[in-house]
C-alpha cells in the first residue's frame, strides 16, 4: 500500500543507459541517500496476466495502458513466450485461455536473478538508491533504475512506492518522493535517444510539481492503511491479545493505538489543540489544521 509512481525507459543507445546510471548515482550522492551499482546476468520473460472481459471499457483500459506505457502492443492469436525483435514488446490475446477473457503479457526481467524453464538471457545493469530511514527503518522503497536487453533495445520498467506510517516519517517521504520524480525528469530530459518514456506519478506531483497533491495522496492512502488496519487488529485481539498487526512489515498497529491513548487528553475542552491528530495515529499529516 501506499503511493506509487511507475516508470519505463527504452532506447537503443547504450551511451543513454550508461548516462541514465550516472545521473541517478549523482543524485542520490547530492541528496545524501545511499546506493548500489547492480550488474548481473539474468533471464527476461513474458509477465502473462488472464482477465475475464466483464466490461468493454476494462479491456479498452488495457490496450490503452500497454500503448501509454509500452509503446504499443501487438495482437496475436496465441501466447508466445518467445521476443520479437523489435517493439512493440507488449501482445493480447483474445479470447484465451476460454471465451470472454483475453490475456495480456508484458516483458519482465528476473530481480533478483532466478532460473526459468523459459525466458532469454539477458544482463540486468543499473542502480539501486536507498530510500530515507527513520529510527533505524526504511520509509519507502527503494528506487531503482536497471535496464535489461531484448534483441538491441534496453529497457527499464519499474516503480517505487512511497507511504509515512508515522508523523515523523512524513517530510522524510515528501522529500523522497519529489527527488525521485526530479530524477525521473531529469532522466527523460537527458537524451534524444529514447524511443518511449513513461513516467505516472498516482500522487499528481510529477505533473504538477505541487507538493500539496503529496500530502492529499499521503493523508489519503494513510486513512485507508489505518482504518483496514485497525480492523484487522480489533479482530486480532478478539482472537488472541498477543497477536500484533503490522503496516508495511515493521510498525505495529497495536502500539500506534497505545500511543494514541497515550496522547489523547481526555479531560480536555478542546482535545484537538493538544496535537493528539499527529501522525502517530496515521491519519492526519502534520496535524492538518490544528498545527
Amino acid at each position: 500500500m501506499g503511493i506509487t509512481i511507475h516508470y519505463t525507459f527504452m532506447t537503443w543507445d547504450p551511451l543513454t543507459v550508461a548516462n541514465t546510471v550516472r545521473i541517478v548515482a549523482e543524485e542520490a550522492g547530492k541528496a545524501g541517500y545511499g546506493y548500489e551499482r547492480v550488474a548481473e546476468d539474468t533471464w527476461a520473460f513474458y509477465a502473462k496476466t488472464i482477465v475475464p472481459i466483464h466490461d468493454v471499457k476494462d479491456f479498452k483500459g488495457t490496450l490503452e495502458y500497454l500503448a501509454e506505457r509500452y509503446g504499443g502492443f501487438r495482437a496475436v492469436d496465441r501466447p508466445i513466450d518467445e521476443f520479437p525483435e523489435n517493439p512493440p514488446f507488449p501482445y493480447v490475446v483474445l479470447d484465451y485461455p476460454e471465451d470472454d477473457s483475453y490475456m495480456y503479457a508484458t516483458p519482465w526481467v528476473s530481480w533478483p536473478r532466478r532460473d526459468y524453464e523459459y525466458g532469454v538471457p539477458t544482463r540486468i545493469e543499473g542502480v539501486i538508491v536507498d530510500p530515507p530511514m527513520v529510527n533505524g527503518k526504511p520509509t519507502a522503497e527503494s528506487f531503482a533504475i536497471l535496464f535489461y536487453k531484448i534483441g538491441r533495445y534496453y529497457i527499464c520498467n519499474g516503480f517505487c512506492k512511497t507511504q509515512p506510517f508515522t508523523y515523523e516519517e512524513v517530510e522524510p517521504n515528501i522529500g523522497y518522493h519529489v527527488w525521485i520524480c526530479s530524477v525521473l525528469r531529469r532522466i527523460a530530459d537527458s537524451s534524444i535517444m529514447w524511443y518511449h518514456v513513461y513516467i505516472n506519478d498516482e500522487a499528481g506531483y510529477y505533473e504538477t510539481m505541487d507538493v500539496s497533491k503529496i500530502q492529499e495522496s499521503f493523508a489519503a492512502s494513510s486513512r485507508f492503511i489505518w482504518a483496514f488496519g485497525s480492523m484487522l487488529q480489533d479482530i486480532a485481539d478478539r482472537v488472541d491479545s498477543s497477536l500484533s498487526v503490522e503496516v508495511a512489515g515493521t510498525h505495529s498497529v497495536k502500539e500506534m493505538k497505545r500511543k494514541l491513548k497515550e496522547t489523547y487528553v481526555e479531560d480536555a475542552e478542546e482535545p484537538e489543540e493538544h496535537g493528539y491528530e499527529r501522525q502517530t495515529t496515521l491519519d492526519e499529516f502534520g496535524g492538518g489544521e490544528n498545527e
